[in-house]
């Protein structure tokens, strides 16, 4: 029996799908800003002469870089609460900003620490000859050319956590995903709302894939003579 494709329940449901696709970039957007806010210390942390110090937070990345993002969202999901005790309420738009900022912290704090070991150590020997101090020097020289040298890198992260917003739909997040598997339920329409989800995700995705490949060839331009 042939499928005749029908959109009519799409165009009926248009404001819900919306209403997901605006979720799913705020959860982007919080889970990212945490991660950037956490990562560049751990990463600095990662390179402390304190073995103690470097060996935590390496620990730290190995389990959140190792570990699937579903596996940390549900732990965190179902096992937090108990752990924390019976008055604490973690919504589950709470949870999946935890889960997907530990994945991105883990990952984006290795970019930085990369980023990092990148500049060239002729400038920094320069810097202390001027007599700079370490503090200078990280404001005026690290840190400035590690952000550049991670711009790229870190767009990119950004758009693999905006694509893992999706495994929040598990723990029932009102995320596009999660908001598309309902209405499917109530049409009985899979290919079509299938089908206007991965177009909204490219629509959502593509601007930032076009972003990471202009900061490339600028950092190309900028850096590709070190």
């Amino acid at each position: 029996m042939e499928y005749t494709w029908d959109f009519t329940s799409v165009w009926r449901n248009w404001e819900v799908l919306l209403q997901g696709v605006g979720v799913t970039i705020v959860l982007s957007l919080a889970s990212i800003s945490i991660g950037l806010l956490l990562s560049f210390p751990i990463a600095f942390l990662r390179k402390s002469k304190l073995k103690f110090v470097a060996w935590l937070s390496l620990a730290f990345i190995e389990v959140f870089r190792d570990l699937p993002v579903l596996v940390v969202l549900v732990w965190l999901f179902y096992c937090l609460p108990i752990l924390l005790g019976n008055n604490v309420r973690l919504t589950p738009f709470a949870v999946a900003v935890m889960g997907l900022a530990l994945n991105f912290t883990a990952l984006q704090a290795e970019i930085f620490r990369a980023g990092l070991e990148a500049i060239p150590l002729g400038q920094l020997e320069i810097a202390r000859t001027l007599g700079f101090s370490r503090y200078q020097i990280a404001r005026y020289i690290v840190i400035p050319q590690a952000l550049w040298r991670t711009l790229a890198p870190t767009l990119g992260q950004a758009v693999n956590t905006l694509k893992l917003t999706s495994l929040a739909s598990f723990i029932a997040v009102d995320e596009v995903f999660h908001v598309t598997t309902f209405l499917i339920q109530e049409t009985y329409r899979p290919l079509e709302f299938y089908t206007i989800l991965a177009v909204l995700y490219l629509l959502t995705i593509m601007p930032l894939s076009f972003a990471i490949q202009m900061v490339e060839r600028r950092l190309e331009m900028r850096f590709g003579q070190d």
